[in-house]
């Protein structure tokens, strides 16, 4: 086996788009969300009426940590700023000049994330991350309105195909991130003898309801902490291959489902889930559509899809005169012509 050509190949054999078009909803849906909770609190954390006032946020930044924000003092410019990141964030989710809205986007955040370095995190960072590799994405190539308007220029739909390279930088970021994750946990004694979610349960800057009654189960302890080691090192691994994809998928959902109600860290679970779509094929990508889709739970229910052609009324007339209409009923030697089967 010639490793250039396999690497060669995974980057550059083209793939279905329709994985990456989801991929791109869902993440423009989060990220929607996540502007709109900036504005909580938004005067404190990015404008000069609240914690960084005149040259500390630029001194807090440094000099490579680039912003616009460092140089306006006035209280509306980021406010406007933030208009137009949102509207970015929109297009980009519905598909319109996909390319350009996800570079707006990438800026808009990306001068937020500087403005003020101190509080973030990584909650803060990953959508920087994600939205850097978007902006290299083809990913309005499916699910989008640019889609839509290349299929009527074209005047036939096909299945839309990328290049992939841009897509596995996401792919390896995501499970570098769960990698190195395990390796920062495993320098220390606490993940590995079991009771480091004993400290994280008693952890009251981020709780979000009181599981401090699970600290009295020491085994029940062990197995958590064991299982999001485990789980985090087989997310780095196993969603390469079809065959581990699955049981991948699971394991990361279920690790931050049970994170989410013992950490108070809106979106970030969130987020990491959705990139697993990145993954998908386009069988799993198809197969998941069908299984979402709602009128596959009407079939199973055994009820039919409503008709509703009786709202369009009669059929319009054609716009000839009547005796038109009936002589171009019959041939040229008066013979009649049965009228035609519309299908519908």
């Amino acid at each position: 086996m010639n490793p250039f050509k396999t690497w060669n190949q995974f980057l550059f054999a083209p793939v279905s788009a329709r994985p990456l078009g989801i991929f791109r909803i869902v993440f423009g849906v989060l990220m929607i969300i996540y502007l709109l909770v900036m504005t909580v609190e938004f005067d404190y954390w990015y404008t000069d009426q609240g914690l960084l006032q005149g040259a500390e946020s630029l001194e807090a930044a440094g000099p490579f940590r680039f912003s616009p924000l460092h140089y306006v003092h006035d209280p509306y410019t980021p406010k406007a700023l933030w208009v137009v990141t949102f509207a970015a964030a929109v297009g980009m989710t519905l598909g319109w000049r996909t390319r350009l809205m996800s570079f707006l986007f990438w800026v808009g955040l990306l001068s937020f994330y500087h403005r003020n370095p101190s509080s973030n995190g990584g909650p803060d960072v990953t959508p920087v991350l994600f939205s850097f590799y978007m902006m290299l994405c083809p990913s309005g190539a499916a699910y989008s309105l640019d889609a839509r308007r290349e299929t009527r220029r074209r005047g036939t739909e096909a299945d839309p195909i990328i290049v992939p390279w841009s897509l596995r930088l996401l792919q390896m970021q995501l499970c570098l991130i769960y990698f190195h994750s395990c390796i920062i946990k495993c320098q220390g004694p606490t993940w590995l003898n079991g009771t480091a979610t004993h400290y994280v349960l008693f952890n009251y800057e981020f709780n979000w309801f009181n599981f401090q009654w699970l600290g009295g189960y020491p085994l029940v302890v062990n197995f958590m902490t064991h299982s999001a080691l485990m789980i985090e090192f087989s997310l780095a691994f196993w969603l390469w291959f079809k065959p581990t994809r699955r049981w991948a998928i699971i394991g990361g959902l279920l690790l931050h489902a049970g994170i989410r109600p013992i950490l108070n860290i809106t979106g970030f679970g969130e987020l990491m889930c959705a990139t697993y779509l990145a993954f998908l094929d386009h069988e799993e990508a198809t197969a998941l559509l069908k299984a979402l889709d709602p009128r596959t739970w009407l079939a199973r229910l055994g009820l039919r899809r409503p008709e509703w052609s009786f709202l369009r009324g009669p059929e319009p007339s054609l716009s000839i005169p009547s005796w038109q209409q009936r002589e171009r009923a019959f041939d040229r030697d008066g013979r009649a012509v049965p009228e035609p089967i519309v299908v519908r």
